[in-house]
Formats: structure tokens, C-alpha cells, sequence
């Protein structure tokens, strides 16, 4: 269905070229027959202390393979013998097709955690969308272990009655023992707040934890090397190709800079912000909204072990190879004059206040340079990493942007879906402070591409809505906004911004409550509060007139339920982003 979706949206596109944009209706897909269905389907639930966001479909869906499992634990073979489709089993063959069963969801579990794999190619899934089903299938594969592992605690104790025996009675026993505390090892590092506050923890225990629990098994059980060994192997080609795109695709870090926060402060606050500018060979094959796997090692300290701080970071911007300036005359002259607008007026404001971040001095001529490469002649594709200083990697990362450090610098990808916003002529994008950054290619991607007159992008209207926390922060991106206003101005197909900026902390002095890109057209900013999340989701829909709506949005599990059920209700196409990893 995925492939059908595919040619129809292409044959629909070379239609709308064909016709001059003319033909702007969205393509009919395969997936509409489950129309009716998708509200409450997609609708976005939270579960206490398992997850804070998942779809009802996606309960729906785990409950059913619940009950497959169940069906095949306790009548598989459904012929036991000419006559005979059922018998009740004594309790030491029922812990072993538990044990079974659980081997298979776990040799599935491995397909699920590739970065490439067929099923993504072939089914539109992306590897972030695998990986909510990758934990539950190697949750409900642990918990169909525990039978088998506590019965032959209790039989093994039993033989002799001697403690040991329990465990390690025999090789069978310990060998079995030994996996057990492997698959334990995975399962309790791989909780949320391990792996979201201590990702090497959670890394290194994966690849420890996995080669234990395999090597194990397979000892323990001849049986194992069936379900494991083909899947390990398609894993091993995955773990290969990645290790080829990030240690021979040509990678040249240009620069490393803070842009928002001081360093000093890095370790008692999460404000600060690192930026890091690049040049990637693999760029061309990048799409709006996806991202990469980078490691970004301070040469001072390299260590082998440095190399596993993998970490998925979304783009803030593409800077594409150009063979002539992207636009001439007015349009480039008046970024020019806004751009240098802006560096006088902040140098004119840190005078007057005396006041400012660490980073501000120097703001000026990073703002020209940035203003710079995205529109001067190059050969090789470069792009930017806004971080946000919330974790040790990052707090580390900000401080030694600031000392002149010398870094290694290696990336994996790209990786994540095709966003397919252009089809839609209204395109709604929320996010919450770092988050973002995948808009930001998003606004990008969709004003050049209607600046440049491209019919097979039909978007007339972008609304984007971030929360973010101090002055600081939007100042890092403000050139952006600027760029995206004056592309606007002189596009050849007419593009409409509306850009609400909420600032949750504002600044102390009152008067300053007042930010020059309030001074751009369709940019409003408001200080010392969150969006009203229904009262914005009703003014896009006002303004829609009645065209479907494509909604994008990145932060807080908390921040995107409200966003997505929003949407859900009014049939609009959603995504979100975050990476469950």
C-alpha cells in the first residue's frame, strides 16, 4: 500500500508541473479507506508509569500480539496428535514454548533496532517510528522468559535441594542463568530515565548486555542459533554500512561555537546553546525534518570509549551546494540591511543596558557569516546542529566551545521520514525550545522552494508556534527569520507567515519587553507566557478556510498530546518528533 501511496503522489506531482501548479488537489491514497477510523486511532493517550504518549492504535495493536503469543504459548501444535487438537501440558512444557515464543519476538527485535532494514525501505516505517515497537516486543519477549527462568529456579533447587543448584546446577542451568542476567541487564538500563539522563549507560549496557545474553542463549540451547543468527547477521551488514557512512563519508567540521547562555553557567543552567557548522557529503540525500547520528569527541580527552556517545541530532539548517547566488538585486540587499540592522541594534542595547550573554559580542559577525553562506557560491553541501545544553554531553560541549578545543567529528545518516508537507496548503508547525529545530528546515525548504516558483509545493500558508524560555534562545535563530521574511517578500509564488514567539521568561526590566522582530511583518512575540494550545489550534483553523491542514510538531511528551489530539480532531494530517531511543 505504502509503494501505491508512492506512485500516485508522483504521478499526481508531475501532473501539477505538467499543468503549471494548476493542479493542486492531494493525491487520492490507499490509506483513506482507514479514514473513518483514524480519530480514534491516532488519538494520543498516557499511561502511568509505562509511557506519557502512545496512540490508542498502538494499544490496540500491542494487546492483539498479546493474545497471538498467548494462542501459540498454550495450542501450538494445533495437532497434537490424529483427533487430538488440544491437551492441557504439564508445567515444564508450557515454560519452554513461553521461552520459545519469547525467542522469536526477540530475533524480530533485532530487525526493529536496524537503522537499515527492508521494512523501512519498503514499508515507509522510519527507524525512530520502529523503535516504540522494537521496546515492546523485547518487553513482552522478557516477560514470556520469566516463566521458564523461575521454573527451572524452583526445579533446579528441587533436584538436590541445594541453593546452587538453582542457578547452576549443570552447564545447561548456568549457561541458561547467564542469558537471563544478559536479557535483565537490557531491560533495566533501558528504562526512560536512564536513557534519556544517562545515554551511555544505556548504550554501552545494550551492546554488553546483548552480546551476554546471545552468546548464552546459544549454549544454553541449540534451538537459539535459528531465531537469533539470521536476524544478528542482517544487524551486523546495518551495524557495517553505518560504520562505513560515519568513518569514510568525507565529514569536515568548520565551526564550534556558543550562541545563547554563557559557558560558565553551563552546569547550573539549561539555557545555553552550542552551535556546530559542517560539511557532510552525504547532505545532498538529506530531506526537511530528518536527522543524523553524530559523535562529537573533544581531542584533548579522546578515548576510545568517547566514540559511543552516538547521539540523534535534527538539523537547524541546510546550506546547499549552489552554482550561483540564490537570489540577486533587492532581495539580497534588504537581508543585508536587516541582518546589519540587527547587529547595530543589539550592540546599541547590550550598551544601554550594560548587560548580556557571554556570546552576544561576537554575535554580529557570526549573523554576516551564517547571512553569507546561504547565499554565496560553494562546492559542498554544509549544515548546522543547534544543542541545547540539558545533559552532561551537552553542558561539556558548551564549555569547551568556548575554550577553542579541538574536536573530532563523525555523523551517521541521514535518517527519518519524507515529510510531506507540500501537498497541503496550510502547513502548522509547534514547538517547545530546542525542538525547534526541525521546523526550522521545514520553513526553510518550503519558502526557497516557493521563492524559486516550485509548482509541485502548493503551501500558501505556514504557522509556526514556539515556546521557548529567554531572549537568548531566539536570538541564536533570529537571522533565520529575517531570511525567511525577505524570501517571502520577492517569492515567485505567494507564501503567507504567521510566526507567534512565546517567551516564558522575560526579561526582568519591563521596558525591554519588546523584541525588534515584532518590527517583521506576521511575527508576534508575547513575554511571560505559553500558548494557549485549542485558542492557536482554532485561529489556524480559521484561516485554513477549509483546506487540510499538515501538523508538525517536537517537544515535551506533555507539550505534543495536547497538539496532536488537537489536530486529530479536526482530521488534520499530524507528525511528531522524538527520538524514544
Amino acid at each position: 500500500m505504502y509503494q501505491i501511496d508512492r506512485f500516485l503522489l508522483y504521478r499526481a506531482r508531475r501532473q501539477r508541473i505538467a499543468s503549471g501548479g494548476n493542479i493542486q488537489a492531494k493525491p487520492f491514497s490507499t490509506f483513506s479507506i482507514f479514514a473513518p477510523l483514524a480519530p480514534i486511532g491516532n488519538y494520543c493517550i498516557k499511561i502511568p508509569f509505562v509511557t506519557s504518549l502512545i496512540p490508542i492504535k498502538h494499544c490496540v495493536g500491542v494487546f492483539v500480539f498479546i493474545v497471538v503469543n498467548l494462542i501459540w504459548m498454550l495450542f501450538a501444535p494445533f495437532a497434537i496428535s490424529e483427533g487430538q487438537t488440544f491437551s492441557v501440558q504439564s508445567i515444564g512444557l508450557m515454560d519452554r514454548r513461553a521461552a520459545y515464543v519469547g525467542m522469536v519476538n526477540w530475533s524480530i527485535v533485532f530487525v526493529l533496532g536496524s537503522r537499515n532494514t527492508i521494512i523501512t525501505r519498503m514499508s515507509g516505517l522510519t527507524f525512530e517510528g520502529l523503535i516504540p515497537f522494537h521496546r515492546w516486543l523485547a518487553r513482552i519477549g522478557f516477560a514470556e522468559f520469566v516463566p521458564h527462568f523461575v521454573w527451572r529456579i524452583i526445579h533446579g533447587y528441587q533436584h538436590e535441594y541445594i541453593v546452587k543448584d538453582a542457578l547452576f546446577r549443570n552447564v545447561e542451568q548456568g549457561t541458561g542463568t547467564i542469558a537471563m542476567i544478559g536479557f535483565l541487564l537490557l531491560f533495566v538500563t533501558s528504562f526512560e530515565f536512564i536513557r534519556r539522563n544517562y545515554f551511555e549507560v544505556f548504550y554501552c549496557s545494550h551492546i554488553v548486555g546483548i552480546i551476554i545474553a546471545i552468546i548464552a542463549s546459544c549454549w544454553h540451547e541449540a534451538g537459539c542459533f535459528y531465531y537469533f543468527i539470521p536476524t544478528v547477521l542482517l544487524w551486523f551488514f546495518d551495524r557495517c554500512w553505518r560504520s562505513y557512512q560515519s568513518w569514510f563519508t568525507p565529514t569536515k567540521l568548520v565551526q564550534v561555537d556558543p550562541v545563547a547562555g554563557h559557558p560558565s553557567t553551563a552546569s547550573k543552567s539549561p539555557e545555553g546553546i552550542t552551535r556546530v557548522l559542517f560539511e557532510y557529503q552525504r547532505l545532498k540525500h538529506y530531506q526537511p525534518g530528518q536527522y543524523f547520528f553524530l559523535t562529537l569527541v573533544n581531542k584533548t580527552r579522546n578515548r576510545f570509549w568517547n566514540y559511543a556517545n552516538w547521539h540523534p541530532m535534527t538539523l537547524s539548517e541546510v546550506f546547499p551546494a549552489r552554482e550561483d547566488p540564490l537570489t540577486t538585486g533587492h532581495a539580497q540587499l534588504n537581508e543585508k540591511m536587516a541582518v546589519e540592522e540587527l547587529a547595530g541594534d543589539k550592540k546599541k542595547q547590550m550598551d544601554d543596558t550594560g548587560s548580556g550573554s557571554g556570546t552576544s559580542a561576537s554575535s554580529s559577525g557570526d549573523n554576516s557569516f551564517i547571512s553569507n553562506l546561504r547565499r554565496r557560491n560553494m562546492h559542498q553541501d554544509m549544515g548546522s546542529f543547534h544543542m541545547k545544553a540539558l545533559g552532561g554531553y551537552t553542558r561539556d560541549l558548551l564549555v569547551e566551545s568556548a575554550g577553542n578545543e579541538e574536536f573530532e567529528f563523525r555523523m551517521d545518516g541521514p535518517y527519518g521520514p519524507r515529510l510531506e508537507y507540500q501537498d497541503y496548503k496550510v502547513m502548522a508547525l509547534f514547538a517547545a525550545g530546542i525542538g525547534v529545530t526541525p521546523a526550522l528546515t521545514l520553513v526553510k525548504d518550503c519558502v526557497e522552494k516557493r521563492a524559486a516558483g516550485v509548482h509541485t509545493v502548493i503551501t500558501e500558508k505556514v504557522h509556526l508556534v514556539w515556546a521557548l524560555r529567554t531572549v537568548d534562545e531566539l536570538d541564536a535563530f533570529a537571522d533565520q527569520i529575517v531570511y525567511w521574511t525577505e524570501q517571502c517578500r520577492h517569492a515567485a509564488e505567494p507564501l503567507v507567515l504567521d510566526i507567534d514567539l512565546y517567551l516564558t521568561r522575560p526579561p526582568e526590566d519591563k521596558s525591554t519587553h519588546h523584541h525588534w522582530l515584532q518590527d517583521l511583518s506576521g511575527v508576534r512575540v508575547t513575554f511571560g507566557s505559553r500558548p494557549n494550545i485549542p485558542q492557536c489550534i482554532d485561529h489556524i483553523a480559521s484561516n485554513a478556510n477549509g483546506a487540510k491542514v499538515w501538523l508538525h510538531t517536537c517537544g515535551s511528551d506533555d507539550f505534543m498530546r495536547d497538539i496532536l489530539n488537537q489536530g486529530i480532531k479536526r482530521q488534520w494530517s499530524t507528525h511528531r518528533e522524538t527520538f524514544e531511543f
